[in-house]
């Protein structure tokens, strides 16, 4: 499938949640517009299922019915996957595809997950969120995450998760 047309459906399968957008909704694009701005890199990196984090909950109905059909896809891979004890770009691409990786920001010991909140919520549901799985994800860096964190942890908090 092409790349453009992988958007496309991306933006069609959202055109749901754009009437249900609230303030959190607004303040977390804010921050993700910033995360992209101030980065100084980004890297891939492995990282515990357990220690990946999501920025918002899973409540719209759409983004529900997505999750449980990523789960779904999941579970029929299961045994493999944590027999593997990984979760590399490629299988989950192949599993469960997007139009992005799932990004994180570092918070000490557990890693901010603003993209990709859906495919780790099916994660946790299929796999268990204490599996032992590692999941690759691209992880950015900046020289001073101060700020950046600071404004993670708000939506967290807005979003009720901290």
């Amino acid at each position: 499938m092409s790349a453009l047309r992988r958007w496309w459906l991306y933006l069609m399968g959202k055109r749901s949640e754009v009437a249900a957008l609230d303030y959190k909704d607004a303040y977390m694009a804010k921050v993700v517009m910033d995360i992209h701005r101030l980065r100084s890199g980004k890297a891939q990196a492995m990282v515990p299922l357990r220690a990946l984090q999501p920025i918002h909950r899973i409540d719209r109905e759409s983004a529900l019915q997505a999750t449980h059909a990523r789960a779904q896809a999941l579970r029929g891979r299961r045994e493999e996957l944590l027999a593997r004890g990984q979760l590399d770009l490629a299988t989950l691409n192949e599993i469960i595809p997007s139009v992005s990786q799932i990004k994180v920001v570092r918070d000490g010991e557990r890693w901010l997950a603003f993209e990709g909140n859906g495919r780790l919520y099916a994660m946790r549901e299929a796999l268990g969120e204490d599996s032992g799985l590692t999941v690759e994800v691209e992880e950015y860096r900046f020289d001073r995450p101060h700020k950046i964190l600071r404004r993670l942890r708000r939506v967290r908090r807005l979003n009720t998760l901290d």
